[in-house]
């Protein structure tokens, strides 16, 4: 991976943690890797792993070919909160239903 790709990569995951209204730190932490190591991988100075890949996608809800190439994921054809939920694991979808049936419950709304 030349130089320019990694700083892509980066900045795709940069962008995405401050969508998340993540620090580096908080976004690291939950991925389950070293801040100083996950700010290196936001400038594109280190490379990453698979297992590391992994873990970054899942944190971030973002495509690991998203990541990696920059290739908008098939969740195009989809609305926002549709593409959301395609993210999500069964708990957060759990969840999410749960939040849902709260709000559309009230009927001042």
């Amino acid at each position: 991976m030349t130089t320019q790709e990694r700083k892509a990569v980066g900045h795709r995951l940069r962008q995405q943690r401050n969508r998340l209204g993540l620090t580096r730190e908080q976004f690291a932490e939950l991925a389950d890797i070293g801040a100083g190591y996950y700010g290196q991988l936001e400038v594109g100075t280190s490379q990453m792993s698979v297992d590391t890949l992994i873990k970054l996608s899942r944190t971030s809800r973002l495509s690991m070919e998203y990541i990696l190439l920059g290739d908008v994921p098939q969740e195009q054809d989809l609305t926002p909160l549709q593409a959301m939920l395609a993210r999500c694991t069964p708990r957060e979808l759990h969840l999410a239903e749960k939040v849902l049936q709260l709000f559309l419950l009230r009927g001042d709304i």
